[in-house]
């Protein structure tokens, strides 16, 4: 008999936004809490890290990890840069993401962490640190990271409760902004369209348009108009719409254009892109080729593809009208053969 596992995944963040826009922190009915210790250089009315530093500044944060549960846990402590994800959001979970060739000061190069785990006991409260060295060299703009907490999985329990036919888990965790600036100059932001191609993703076709935010300063607010065109053609071959999109500061991510369940096909095609916010516009147009290797090995991972039968239907028409002229050619004939014998 398979077994089947429905796996919730709940995660509660603290939420940041800046520029103008509010912040709040998710309460939940998870096994811990978490709560940033705020220092004296903190920006007031926030309730993430908001400092403002200096070269070759060294500080301690402290954040402290209540045990809300009535068994011992262990909870995965990581800080992380942020960066942006698939879906256009700005991330601070993710360890193991690729960064941005324009990144200067990755945050997760400039902290270390007291522990990377931390043990409670039921009721308990402990503090976990972290050490922040900021760059030598002045910096302009933000440098942006989170404060990952979740609890460790116990695996010798997983094998156990994995015998049951479901199983229910419910992973909490949370993340905890750290902004980190040296000046008061505000950094506007600049968006390069970099590379497009076809993909695959959740095993559907789409063209992914690598968006790229080179400046120490966060996105928000973004809406994009994505369009593509068969090349000479006029008509809208796909379009894609967003809003609300965030980028985290020198990051980038593949916006993607869904291709509505039907075969990728080779060719050159034209992108027309609008991406602004409240403050900012920028529009490209750009030219790309979809190979049809690419377009092939695309294919060949995406589900639910309907099939475009456009070549049998031109083909079987050519035909019919070749065997109609034959027809009429051969009736023709025969019709005058038949006079001339009766003459």
């Amino acid at each position: 008999m398979k077994k089947i596992f429905a796996i919730v995944f709940v995660c509660f963040f603290t939420f940041i936004f800046f520029h103008g826009q509010t912040v709040a922190a998710a309460k939940a009915e998870g096994k811990f809490s978490v709560k940033a210790i705020l220092p004296e250089n903190q920006a007031s009315g926030v309730t993430y890290f908001d400092l403002q530093m200096a070269p070759e500044d060294k500080q301690t944060i402290k954040v402290e990890l209540m045990n809300q549960g009535k068994e011992q846990i262990t909870i995965k402590c990581v800080a992380n840069t942020a960066v942006t994800n698939e879906m256009g959001y700005v991330d601070y979970s993710s360890p193991k993401a690729k960064t941005d060739k324009t990144l200067k000061y990755p945050f997760s190069d400039i902290v270390k962490a007291s522990e990377s785990e931390v043990t409670l006991k039921p009721n308990e409260t402990k503090i976990w640190s972290l050490d922040i060295n900021m760059p030598a060299e002045s910096y302009d703009g933000i440098i942006l990271g989170g404060l990952h907490f979740q609890e460790k999985k116990d695996e010798e329990k997983e094998k156990d409760t994995s015998k049951k036919e479901v199983q229910i888990k419910n992973e909490y965790a949370y993340v905890i902004g750290v902004k980190l600036t040296e000046k008061t100059t505000v950094v506007k932001p600049n968006l390069e369209l970099n590379e497009i191609k076809p993909a695959s993703r959740n095993y559907r076709n789409v063209v992914e348009i690598n968006l790229q935010n080179t400046k120490a300063t966060l996105v928000s607010g973004m809406a994009v108009d994505a369009k593509i065109y068969k090349d000479g053609s006029k008509k809208v071959l796909r379009e894609s719409k967003r809003t609300d999109l965030s980028m985290a500061p020198n990051s980038n991510f593949n916006y993607s254009v869904d291709w509505e369940n039907q075969e990728l096909k080779p060719g050159k095609y034209k992108v027309e892109l609008v991406a602004k916010t409240a403050d900012d516009k920028w529009e490209w147009v750009k030219e790309f080729t979809i190979s049809e290797e690419d377009a092939n090995k695309a294919n060949k991972v995406a589900l639910g593809l309907e099939k475009d039968y456009t070549w049998m239907y031109v083909t079987g028409g050519i035909l019919l009208v070749f065997l109609v002229i034959a027809t009429a050619y051969f009736i023709g004939k025969r019709a005058r053969k038949k006079d001339e014998e009766s003459q």
